[in-house]
């Protein structure tokens, strides 16, 4: 009698097609490994949308697809990052990461890298968003940012006492993607007004201008670069560069404002230089009506 076996997968998901470094995604994932102290054998690179990743216990395998029909996406996605894992075992030994501890792992250092728009899990039907995966696979906030780690001891095979150090790894984080996705599809089924709740988050509204607006530039230089084009405006136009000098002093220095006036100062003293004052307002006033 055999038992059938499903490699866990799971992935990036991206809503619009990406250029994706083959090697550079093998490379994060040898780096999930080594994060895990898991001795990397091989990394190749299958083809230049495919790579396998080796480690003492596990194979992952690589592959970017397009338009894709996944579990829980109403439409296919354009691009995928799937990783699968097989090999090793998957028991609770302290020297063997499980395979959805190698698999978060893996999705943490390329989301880092790649900013995908949601994450497929290994779960039938689980799509996380961006933030959601970033909040469930972050360790939670302690009042020391820099945990040390744990230090035992143990005996190895020889029989030699050694030092082994527990560092924070993720296996909590498939326990509160779980969590998550079991409470989202309680809500669904209980509030009949997430759609509109998430429409209201989703909504950009534009800003409201107020009278106390700051205006001002924020770096020295730009603010150093108004005050020279005012002092050049005020060589050519005395009134219009002492307007701008009140106006610099009571609301700040805008370059925008200042760089305006003297566009408009020059096109004037233009048109007065060539004698072409009078023909342009009659234009104007032709054109106004």
């Amino acid at each position: 009698m055999t038992t059938e076996f499903t490699m866990p997968t799971a992935g990036l998901i991206f809503q619009g097609l990406r250029e994706l470094d083959i090697v550079k995604i093998g490379n994060r994932v040898s780096n999930a490994f080594e994060a895990l102290e898991q001795n990397v054998t091989g990394v190749r690179i299958l083809s230049t949308d495919s790579a396998r990743i080796s480690s003492s216990h596990h194979n992952v395998t690589v592959r970017v697809l397009e338009d894709q029909v996944i579990d829980g996406l109403p439409n296919p996605a354009p691009q995928l990052v799937e990783l699968a894992i097989d090999g090793g075992c998957d028991d609770d030994s302290a020297d063997v990461p499980r395979m959805d501890t190698v698999l978060a792992h893996a999705l943490k250092s390329l989301h880092w890298t790649f900013s995908a728009d949601q994450i497929k899990w290994v779960t039938p039907g689980a799509i996380l968003s961006s933030a959601d995966f970033v909040m469930a696979t972050s360790q939670p906030d302690t009042p020391n940012p820099t945990p040390k780690p744990k230090m035992t001891l143990a005996r190895n095979a020889a029989g030699i006492v050694e030092r082994r150090y527990e560092f924070p790894n993720v296996d909590e984080a498939n326990e509160v993607l779980n969590e998550q996705l079991t409470q989202k599809a309680v809500q669904a089924l209980e509030t009949g007004g997430q759609c509109k709740l998430y429409a209201a988050f989703l909504e950009d509204p534009q800003p409201e201008n107020t009278a106390d607006e700051d205006i001002r530039e924020e770096t020295a230089p730009l603010r150093l670069s108004v005050w020279m084009v005012t002092f050049t405006v005020s060589l050519f136009a005395l009134p219009v560069g002492a307007a701008l000098l009140v106006f610099n002093l009571l609301k700040g220095e805008n370059l925008r404002l200042t760089a305006q006036a003297a566009a408009l100062t020059g096109t004037f003293i233009t048109l007065e230089t060539h004698g072409a004052m009078a023909q342009t307002f009659s234009v104007i006033q032709h054109l106004v009506g």
